[in-house]
C-alpha cells in the first residue's frame, strides 16, 4: 500500500503467512512499477513493516536489500506505528471475510481481489480528502502536481 495515496498495489493470499509469502506482494508491485527485480531497481523507497518473524528473516531483508528497498521497522508491541496497514487489514476482514465460508482458497482470493478494486476505485479515505485511494493517485500525478 502506498503512504501517499493508499492505494493497494499488489496482493497476496496464502495459506501459510512465511516470509515467502511476505515478500510476494512486494516483489509483484516493484516489477509491476519498475518493469523488473533486478538489483537496485526500486532504489528510494521504504517499507514500513513491523517485527514479525517473516520481516525479520535474513532471507525477507535480503531480497528487498537486493531491489534497493531500505526496511523501516515499526516498535516492538506498538501496532499503532504501522497503523494505516494495520487499519487496512481490518476493513479487509470486516468486509470480505468475517461472516463468511470460504470452500477453498480461491473463493477467498476472489473476495479479497473484489473488495481491493472497490477499495482502490470507490472507496472514501477522509485521510486523502475524501478521495478514493485511485482518485488520490491521478491527482498527485496530475501534470499541476508534476512541477
Amino acid at each position: 500500500m502506498s503512504s501517499l495515496d493508499l492505494f493497494l498495489l499488489m496482493w497476496h493470499v496464502c495459506k501459510k503467512g512465511d516470509r515467502f509469502a511476505a515478500l510476494e506482494p512486494i516483489s509483484q508491485a516493484v516489477k509491476e512499477v519498475y518493469g523488473s527485480l533486478s538489483k537496485g531497481v526500486a532504489a528510494g523507497l521504504k517499507l514500513r513493516i513491523d517485527n514479525g518473524s517473516q520481516y525479520t528473516s535474513d532471507y525477507f531483508l535480503q531480497q528487498i536489500t537486493h531491489l534497493g528497498i531500505k526496511d523501516s521497522f515499526g516498535l516492538v508491541r506498538q501496532p499503532e506505528t504501522n497503523g494505516v496497514a494495520e487499519r487496512f487489514h481490518r476493513t479487509l476482514k470486516e468486509q470480505a471475510i468475517h461472516g463468511r465460508t470460504f470452500r477453498n482458497i480461491d473463493e477467498l482470493r476472489e473476495a479479497v481481489g473484489k473488495f481491493v478494486m472497490i477499495y482502490n476505485e470507490q472507496w472514501l479515505v477522509a485521510k486523502r480528502g475524501y478521495q478514493s485511494p485511485l482518485e488520490a493517485r491521478r491527482n498527485y500525478n496530475s501534470p499541476r502536481n508534476a512541477a
